[in-house]
């Protein structure tokens, strides 16, 4: 990135890592009806080719960009926002970005192509778009409504260059009361967890910021769990539960995808929809489709190893880089071993803001 000169170096905590006994654990499925096979012939590749994902950086704001918010901090060879510091612990760089684009992939195959499930009108004027990272999925759904004026949120400039003519992007920070001069028709927020400390006011600041008979859809990664197994000995539920004892300690749980849709209801929205589904740790699903999703799975996994855990790890439970690479180590191998019939609950929850308030019959 051209951005890679303007950079802090922030050390590496040094101390002994506690034992990840104790820190949250991953559930079984608690579906029975909705079990995944396990590919008994054990292929770890499909037929067809598979493509990457990139994507451009640049500019493109409304709002006025001080040279600070460029001035990245660095940790570990990676970078982080430097808006709000310290409130999101996941990097902003090159590598992460192409990650962020790959998980856009996933969604989409996901979702059968789709960006979003809520039943949004066709005549909707506005669409923001929180946290919206590399800006993909504002740009795709900017060109899917030429008519709707899309605004993506971010505490990162890492946006692309090239967008339609209805798209900009903000530095803003979503935990702030919001500013905007109009309320917006949609709300999208995707893999939010772990960057709010409180979910229950974001949502609460949602439903004012949306217009009556405006929805909001929140898509989010929940726990890690198996139809069939034990897998708390594995190594990527040991990383990911103390992924969550980490993020716990400084009050931004990752483990609040289950009850968003509580939250909607808790905050006035109805016609509210829960919908679960499954990306499998790695191509162990005998099911063709399970697998593709299984194959992107791992590779977006792969990436996360490092990104959530390097400061996570170090800074808010004194582990040792040592002791960090090892944990990883041992989460890496277990996404290569498809005898660990293990998933990713996604959770995609909308609903809507009721039209019966005097604001709404005014509209």
């Amino acid at each position: 990135m051209s951005e890679a000169a303007n950079q802090d170096n922030i050390p590496g905590d040094t101390g002994v890592g506690p034992n990840p006994e104790g820190a949250p654990a991953a559930h079984e499925a608690d579906n029975a009806d909705d079990i995944l096979d396990a590919d008994q012939d054990g292929p770890d590749v499909l037929d067809d080719g598979d493509s990457g994902f990139g994507s451009e950086t640049g500019e493109n704001w409304t709002d006025s960009l001080a040279s600070s918010i460029r001035h990245y901090r660095k940790a570990y060879g990676r970078t982080y926002h430097s808006f709000k510091e310290g409130k999101y612990n996941v990097p902003n760089d090159e590598q992460e970005q192409n990650r962020l684009d790959l998980q856009n992939h996933l969604f989409m195959l996901t979702l059968g192509g789709k960006l979003h499930l809520a039943p949004i009108s066709e005549n909707i004027h506005n669409c923001l778009d929180i946290g919206t990272g590399t800006g993909i999925w504002a740009t795709d759904f900017a060109d899917a409504h030429p008519n709707v004026k899309v605004t993506g949120t971010d505490l990162s400039p890492i946006q692309a260059t090239w967008v339609p003519p209805n798209v900009e992007f903000l530095i803003d920070d979503a935990e702030e009361p919001w500013a905007f001069p109009e309320k917006f028709d949609f709300v999208h927020a995707r893999q939010m967890v772990g960057s709010f400390a409180s979910w229950t006011k974001f949502v609460e600041t949602a439903y004012e910021g949306i217009s009556p008979g405006g929805w909001i859809e929140l898509q989010d990664i929940g726990i890690l769990a198996s139809d069939d197994q034990d897998i708390t000995q594995t190594g990527i539920d040991q990383w990911y539960r103390t992924v969550a004892k980490a993020f716990d300690a400084i009050g931004r749980s990752v483990q609040t995808a289950e009850h968003h849709a509580e939250m909607l209801k808790a905050a006035g929205f109805e016609e509210i929809h829960h919908e679960v589904f499954k990306w499998p740790l790695n191509t162990w699903p005998k099911d063709r489709k399970m697998k593709e999703i299984g194959l992107w799975s791992r590779e977006n996994m792969l990436d996360c190893l490092e990104a959530w855990s390097i400061v996570p790890f170090t800074q808010f439970l004194g582990w040792s880089l040592e002791e960090v690479q090892v944990s990883q180590a041992k989460a890496r191998a277990s996404l290569h071993d498809t005898s660990i019939h293990a998933y990713w609950k996604i959770h995609i929850v909308y609903g809507r803001k009721p039209l019966g308030t005097a604001e709404g019959a005014q509209a």
